[in-house]
Formats: structure tokens, sequence, C-alpha cells
């Protein structure tokens, strides 16, 4: 039978509003459990992710009202079909959802989830401090079939990215016209290798510039920049690509581009070579990571590990470009961002005694390898340090289950609580209000 089509005999009108009545009142009941999961109990399963629950919820709640709508005035044709369309666009979610759950997945998940809160956090704070923006929710991290990771967008169509099944209805299909959230979809086999994780942070600099309206800024510095005539219209077209890999370098230091050098590579051939409209080749990508960690005061490239270190080496003839484009999206504060700068928002600096101030990075990752934690004090680090435990010594690696008590020691630097209680955002063309902004703001940087 096509969906919405009316069987040839059936129960009474009244029997068939009691069914739907039922379908109707079991969606409004699960999205009851999910917020119980998020938000009651000492420490509720899902508490992380209270926001981004609720604005599911928010996204549901007029398919639920319409539905109970059609129930009272006994307009039941087709009813059935929109219910499951409202199940349809649930199951897209619930099912990132659900993962969270499940002791296999967990994890690794929420790892990357704070990998992701990293780096949107502070431009987040700042962001609201500024009055540029109103709160949001912060970046979900999923799973997908994709052989690389993908950013999609707050507000973006996600039709396509739903289970097989379709959309049935025209009420089903304004549902997907615009996600409420960020999304940043990695390949399922990162979840067996931590290094992999770093990738997450490239993504979400992809976020960072659309949820707080970069672009312009960083095409006005990017137009200042002392480059070539003949290739400022192809860093013109990187630009979103190259700003994501230097937040990334900002936030995960040197063993980020180890990380995407390995991505890449699994990428055969290339994504769309070398003269792409949007992805610059992967010896401009890291040579602007080099060119970045220099700028923002890393060990040069001959300290670091052999591998690493020779894999950018091949990246040095566009280093002079690239070290233009660093600088000028590294060097002084964004207007949207309150002013401050990448490096500031993105990588606060402590004083560090002894051998950690001449190369931290590599202690760390020395001291996972030899089998006691590595005391980064962020969660970025704790990763890094891993990914580059990996890159010098994978046998040890293995052997000294670096991956799984980095996990581990990542997650015990998470703070309690959820990552913030934003409000649902503004009509748009409202202002956005100062004084909630700057509350919001202190409650995210945990002042009191």
């Amino acid at each position: 039978m096509r969906p919405g089509q009316a069987p040839d005999a059936g129960p009474g009108q009244g029997q068939r509003r009691a069914v739907l009545a039922h379908f109707v009142a079991g969606l409004r009941a699960e999205q009851d459990s999910w917020r119980r999961l998020a938000t009651q109990g000492e420490a509720p399963a899902l508490e992380k992710h209270r926001s981004q629950l609720a604005a599911v919820e928010t996204l549901l709640a007029g398919g639920i009202e319409e539905a109970r709508a059609r129930l009272r005035t006994g307009e039941l044709a087709g009813l059935p079909v929109f219910v499951l369309d409202l199940h349809h666009v649930w199951d897209y979610f619930r099912s990132k959802f659900a993962l969270r759950r499940l002791a296999e997945y967990r994890d690794c998940l929420a790892v990357a989830d704070e990998l992701a809160w990293a780096c949107y956090r502070a431009p987040l704070a700042a962001a609201l401090g500024a009055g540029t923006a109103p709160a949001k929710e912060p970046p979900l991290v999923s799973f997908s079939r994709a052989a690389a990771p993908r950013a999609h967008r707050r507000g973006d169509q996600y039709r396509e990215l739903l289970p097989r099944g379709g959309i049935h209805t025209g009420a089903g299909l304004r549902l997907v016209r615009g996600l409420p959230f960020p999304v940043i979809d990695v390949p399922w086999y990162h979840a067996s290798h931590l290094p992999a994780l770093l990738t997450v942070a490239h993504e979400a600099g992809h976020h960072v510039e659309d949820d707080f309206g970069l672009a312009p800024e960083i095409g006005e510095r990017l137009a200042d920049a002392a480059l070539p005539d003949a290739e400022r219209e192809r860093w013109r077209r990187w630009a979103g690509e190259v700003f994501a890999d230097v937040c990334a370098c900002v936030v995960c230091g040197v063993a980020y581009p180890g990380v995407l050098a390995e991505t890449l590579g699994a990428l055969v051939p290339e994504p769309a070579g070398p003269a792409s409209l949007d992805h610059p080749p992967a010896a401009v990508r890291l040579g602007v990571c080099r060119a970045a960690l220099e700028r923002a005061g890393h060990p040069p490239a001959a300290n670091w590990p052999k591998p690493l270190a020779a894999t950018l080496d091949e990246s040095a003839d566009g280093t002079p470009a690239a070290a233009e484009v660093a600088a000028a999206l590294l060097d002084g504060g964004y207007e949207r961002l309150g002013g401050a700068s990448l490096p500031e928002l993105l990588a606060p600096r402590r004083p560090m005694p002894g051998a950690f101030r001449e190369y931290p990075d590599m202690v760390h990752a020395g001291r996972l390898l030899a089998g006691v934690p590595s005391r980064h004090q962020r969660i970025p680090g704790v990763v890094a340090a891993a990914a580059l435990a990996f890159m010098t010594d994978p046998d040890g690696y293995d052997s000294r289950r670096v991956g799984a008590r980095a996990t581990a020691e990542a997650l015990g630097l998470r703070p309690k609580g959820p990552r913030a209680d934003v409000p649902r955002t503004p009509a748009r063309g409202a202002a956005p209000d100062a004084e909630p902004g700057r509350l919001l703001l202190g409650a995210l940087l945990g002042e009191p």
C-alpha cells in the first residue's frame, strides 16, 4: 500500500482516532523520556546535551501540536504518514544521542564532543560578550559512512542526511529545512583510533566561522595580505578550509598537521585535485599549518617527531604565501569576537616548568609512552599528546594502551554539568540582550 493510501476497509472513526492518538502520544512520551535523561538526577546521562535535546524537542513540538489539532478536528487522512515523518526526523537525532548511551561509543563521542566544544566555547563566549551573536547550541559529533570528516552547518537543509525512507508530507519537509544546531560527521573507524579525532577541531573551525559570521572579516584579512596577485583568487576560494586548519593548529598544536596528513593520504586520489574550488592541495594545507604553528609560538619543525617533520618538509615550497596567510588569520583580534585573536581564544597559555617549557607537546607524549598520565591540563592537549605518541612509537602506543589511558585522562578533565543552558535564538532582526549575554558568558567561563 502506498504512503497515504486509504485501505479498502478498516476500523470505525472512533477507533481509528484512538489508534492515531496513541501514535502521537508515544512520540511525545519519548521526547519526555529523553529530556529526563538530560535533566533529572544527580548526574544525568545526557546532561552535556541538554541544550541540543531541547532544540530538537522545540523542532518537533510544532509537528506534534499540528497532529494533535488534526485529532481534535477529525482530519485523520494522511495523519499516520505525517507521524511517521516526525519519527523519521527524530530518528536522525535520536540515533546520535543513543550511541552516547552505549559503552562501545560513549567515551569516544564524549572526547570528540569536548574537542568540538574546546574550539567553540571561547568564540561563543566572546561573541556573547560583544553582543554580536545570540546564544547558540554547540556542535554535536556523529559517525557517518563518509571517508572524510564533514561539517553540517546550523540552518542547513538536511533531508539527504536522513536514513532511507524519505519524507512524504509537506509538513515533514518543513522540519528538515534547517539543522537546529551544527553537526560534525566523522568516519565510523575514527572510534577505534583516538588521534584521528583531532580532525574534529578542523570541522569545529568551520562552525566558528559560520555561527559567528566571520567570513567577511576573513576575506578582508586575506585581501590585505601580501599575496601574489596570481594566487589571491585561489586563497580567497580556500579561505574557509584554511581558517579551519589554522583553528585546529592553534587548539591542538603540532599533532594536528600529522593527523591531517594521514587523513588526506587515505583519500586517494586527492578529493578534487590542486584546482579544487574549496579545498587547497594537501601540500598547501600542510604549509599553512606549519606557518600557523610557528606564528602561534610552537617549536620549529626541526624539533618535531621525525615522521611529522618529514611530512611537513615536503610542503616547504608553499611556505612564503602560507606564512602571509597564517599571519593574516592569526595576528590581531576579530571584531565579531570582541577584538580577541584566535590564539587568545583557542590556546590560553599557562606558565610551564622546566622541560615542559622547551617542548611541552613532546614531554606530554613521552609521559604517555612511559605508561603514566600526560599531565596536560586541557582535553585537546591530552588527545594531541596521544597522537604524538602514536607518531613517535606506534608499537609503544599499542602495548602501553595509550589510546585508552588518554581517553580516560581526557574525560577526567571534563567539568561536571551541562555545557551550556542556552536560550532559544531570538527572532530574526531582534537585537541581542547584553545582560543575558554577559551572564551566560560568565557561566561558560566558570565565573561565579
